[in-house]
């Protein structure tokens, strides 16, 4: 029997003399209680635990949840998997949880959709919160958003041949959605219509489980991240947990002797080690090729894998100027020095034609900061944009209907533009999500009209796109008509700027280029195989 979504009155605290609503819940887990909000008409659950890390095997599998034998109060959101911040790690390996926000008018008779969020952050670093992931504009039309934490870093993403190790966080984010399928009903959320979001890291997660998991939601949404961005997935490398191990004292032999004496390390101290061995975060923290056995999920790259996406519906899109945010403003010795290889090496087994990529962004003039703009064209076209094209076509070709944008808006929301005070002109890596959520940054400043206009259509059209499908149902008087999905002879897409408008094929001569470079050098592409 279907769980029932009740409402009970619970006389926690007081404002103005009234009693405070919070919303209780029977899930097949046990009973939830959480708190109604205080910013709109939403009820808030923070801090579900969905499964169990094993502090002894922090490294490998986490089990489902048993549940609760008590009411469980879903009142924090502090909770966050290990990571670092700054030069201190913070966290703890009892972190996989959930946040689930649920308008005031859902219930068992009214199912709401569900959009289900998974966090950016290089594999490395971010949280499920609220304080950059608040609902608040997109809870408004009548849908329930639910946020994940899930490993990061050595434990989430370690890359050994040890069967049993690799790809946690992929794994974790398996349960969270298996936990939602199984218990969303009960806070008035429809488990046959959920979408799955994801920013960066989170989008490239997404796709490489659409690439292993059949029927895993009926619709997704990646922004600026596909399982076919340059130097994602990597192959096993023992040698550098080994490294790591030894740093904190390990004189053994091999690698699961490795992992059993990381295991029993502090996660504070492994975090820090691999910090100082300067390997770069990205060095233990990616997705990579797992042994087949038992609980395996990505054992081939998936440069040689067919999505499984037949008649699912997709919105894929980036920003115009994505490398921005690695790239650094006019610093003179970067660009100076700056190679066109920079990007090549680290995804086909040498760099190909060097030179004539770099003839045909910057001609033969000398790399330089003048140069600027067109070497973020070159980056953001490698590392995003043209995956984002080859990703478009294997949707195409396996069935999906596919619908592009490209976020060009330059406003007061825009998050990494204005975090990290870049002054390239163009909308960086991350800059759309502060039109989607609200966020601590802008706790007190008032949203200009211009700012407020694109929330409201980006918000529209993203729950639309949830509800039904497709982002224009109806034609909205700001667009004045439909933003069709993509097909082999129209590659139409929304340019998300000011003002909003259609396009055809963005960015058609580098992206012709790109297509030529990969035809004939696409066989050099790590992991490929012919």
């Amino acid at each position: 029997m279907k769980k029932l979504f009740l409402v009970l009155l619970i006389t926690t605290c007081c404002w103005a003399g009234q009693p405070r609503v919070d919303p209780l819940v029977s899930t097949s887990r046990g009973l939830i209680r959480g708190l109604r909000a205080e910013d709109g008409d939403y009820d808030m659950f923070l801090g579900i635990p969905y499964a169990v890390v094993d502090e002894n095997n922090p490294f490998g599998p986490a089990s489902p949840h048993p549940g609760f034998d008590t009411p469980f109060d879903a009142y924090h959101d502090g909770v966050q998997c290990v990571q670092t911040a700054g030069n201190t790690v913070i966290g703890t390996l009892q972190c996989l949880q959930l946040n689930v926000y649920v308008p005031n008018k859902a219930n068992s008779a009214r199912k709401m959709p569900v959009i289900v969020y998974v966090h950016g952050g290089g594999f490395a670093w971010n949280h499920k919160g609220m304080s950059s992931q608040s609902p608040k504009f997109l809870i408004k039309h009548d849908v329930i958003i639910v946020s994940l934490n899930y490993r990061l870093g050595p434990y989430g993403f370690l890359c050994v041949s040890e069967p049993g190790y690799s790809n946690q966080g992929l794994k974790d984010q398996l349960l969270a959605i298996q936990w939602l399928k199984e218990n969303i009903a009960a806070f008035g959320g429809d488990s046959n219509e959920i979408t799955l979001m994801g920013q960066s890291a989170g989008a490239m997660c997404l796709d490489l489980l659409l690439y292993t998991n059949e029927k895993l939601a009926k619709r997704v949404i990646l922004h600026s991240g596909n399982a076919l961005n340059t130097w994602l997935v990597v192959p096993q490398n023992d040698s550098l947990a080994i490294q790591v191990a030894e740093e904190l004292g390990f004189t053994g032999d091999g690698i699961k002797e490795a992992l059993d004496y990381l295991s029993s390390s502090g996660p504070g101290q492994v975090v820090q080690t691999i910090e100082g061995l300067n390997t770069g975060r990205n060095a233990l923290t990616r997705p990579c090729l797992e042994p087949e056995g038992e609980g395996a999920i990505l054992t081939e790259f998936p440069e040689n894998l067919k999505p499984k996406v037949k008649n699912m519906n997709i919105i894929i899109g980036h920003a115009n100027k994505e490398m921005m945010f690695l790239y650094p403003n006019a610093n003179k010795d970067f660009y100076n020095n700056f190679r066109f290889s920079q990007e090549l090496i680290g995804s086909f087994d040498e760099a190909y034609d060097e030179d004539i990529v770099t003839q045909f962004y910057i001609g033969d003039e000398k790399p330089g900061e003048h140069l600027q703009d067109d070497i973020l064209d070159y980056g953001s076209d490698f590392v995003f944009v043209h995956p984002t094209e080859r990703s478009i076509d294997r949707y195409l070709d396996a069935g999906a209907n596919v619908y592009r944008f490209m976020f060009t808006y330059e406003g007061g929301r825009n998050r990494n533009k204005d975090r990290m005070n870049l002054t390239s002109s163009g909308a960086s890596h991350g800059d759309d999500l502060g039109y989607l959520f609200d966020m601590d940054t802008y706790e007190g400043q008032e949203i200009s009209e211009e700012d407020q206009q694109v929330i409201d259509v980006m918000t529209l059209m993203w729950t639309d796109f949830v509800k039904y499908g497709d982002p224009t149902p109806s034609p909205p008087a700001v667009l004045g008509q439909r933003w069709r999905a993509v097909d082999a002879a129209r590659r139409v897409y929304l340019d998300i700027g000011a003002p909003l408008a259609l396009g055809s094929r963005p960015f058609h001569h580098r992206m012709a280029f790109w297509d030529l470079y990969f035809q004939l050098h696409g066989n050099h592409v790590i992991g490929y195989k012919p």
